[in-house]
């Protein structure tokens, strides 16, 4: 496909938005399939408005009866497309089939040969791949990107259309943050149908030890309501929840002492190294020192405790600034640099190009936000202000 852009092979690598396929049951079966105008809109987007053309290039009529006053015919048609992939023209031709019925025989014909014209110019556009259909022809459909509402005990949506991955963080944090057993419950209730879809759809998404993301969710309801009906006068809000839980930005990452409040002399006491013996290197005070990346779940859970900069929603992930640090290979940046964002916004700037260009658009600076946070957190533990962990 030399000739496409960046940004075109960009969206053509993408996957199919879940809420554009449609069902329609035939001979016994579910069939998935994207309307007509979805697939125009798409080859618009695209290839540009002036950057593809299609025609007609055979149709003819595959039966045409009357029964009674009703007039019934079918087409099939073939479709050549043209896209202008810069200085390239790269052609592609599909098939299709349509049927039309009605009392004037215009009509009936009329229909047919739009359909089959419709259909013949679905399945050439499915050649360019997943964003045209062609991840439905895949028994698994691995080119899908599936859309989960995120729904309330109450069964008010409260965030609709997330990854698979927001959605079980979404979950896991209202979990969390339940303050009843019957709250969890209704949380599970109302959940249930998007839990069961997660499975089905997504059967691959499971955690190093093979545990599946619908099923760790399972299990962090049990603990959690087993925990509620435990302690009903001393309800702890902040239950943690099953080691290898799908994690959100706020639950992840081992355990190190924050840094100082000016964040350049090192703890006294580091953790203890899970490699060797004695405490892990203080890489920060080598000749070539390296920055330093603390990890603090306590801060995590206070950062997620606060309402989203964006829209004053909660509960929410603490969101780590990527542009705070330079890049590490799989390494986030250190937990000092997170800032409160809901679910939907955090879901929203994980699909941006450009983090600064995101923030930006807001109106919103969060580094001095993620600082003064940090600041509050090791304030509260040198003063005492917190219970230790």
């Amino acid at each position: 496909m030399s000739g496409f852009s960046d940004s075109q092979l960009k969206a053509l690598a993408g996957k199919l938005k879940s809420d554009a396929v449609r069902t329609r049951q035939a001979g016994g079966k579910s069939l998935h399939y994207i309307e007509g105008w979805f697939a125009v809109s798409q080859a618009n987007a695209i290839f540009g408005f002036a950057g593809w053309d299609r025609e007609i290039v055979h149709f003819e009529r595959a039966y045409e009866r009357l029964e009674g006053q009703i007039t019934h015919c079918a087409y099939i048609v073939r479709v050549r497309l043209r896209v202008r992939a810069g200085a390239t023209d790269i052609v592609r031709e599909g098939s299709g089939f349509g049927a039309g019925a009605h009392r004037s025989a215009l009509d009936a014909h009329e229909r047919a040969l739009k359909t089959a014209e419709t259909d013949a110019t679905k399945r050439a556009l499915s050649t360019f791949g997943n964003r045209f259909g062609l991840c439905l022809y895949d028994r698994c459909q691995a080119g899908l990107a599936s859309a989960f509402d995120l729904t309330g005990p109450d069964g008010a949506v409260l965030a609709p259309a997330l990854s698979a991955e927001a959605f079980c963080g979404g979950l896991r944090q209202l979990i969390e943050t339940a303050r009843t057993a019957d709250e969890v419950q209704a949380m599970a209730g109302e959940n249930a149908k998007a839990l069961a879809s997660l499975r089905e759809r997504m059967p691959g998404l499971c955690n190093a030890k093979g545990e599946h993301y619908a099923d760790l969710i399972a299990l962090l309801v049990q603990r959690r309501k087993a925990r509620l009906q435990l302690a009903p006068q001393n309800q702890d809000t902040n239950a943690a929840a099953p080691a290898d839980a799908p994690c959100t930005k706020a639950a992840s990452g081992p355990v190190a002492e924050p840094a100082p409040a000016n964040g350049n002399s090192p703890p006294e006491d580091l953790a203890v190294s899970r490699i060797g013996t004695g405490p892990r290197i203080d890489k920060g005070v080598l000749i070539l020192g390296h920055e330093r990346r603390f990890r603090d779940k306590a801060h995590l859970r206070l950062v997620g405790a606060r309402p989203c900069l964006i829209c004053d929603r909660q509960p929410c992930h603490a969101h780590h600034l990527k542009f705070a640090q330079a890049r590490g290979l799989s390494q986030k940046v250190s937990d000092e640099f997170t800032v409160p964002l809901c679910v939907i916004h955090h879901n929203e700037l994980h699909r941006a190009a450009s983090e600064t260009e995101w923030w930006a658009r807001y109106a919103v600076d969060p580094l001095p936000i993620a600082e003064q946070l940090w600041h509050e957190r090791n304030a509260r533990k040198n003063g005492g202000g917190e219970a230790a962990e």
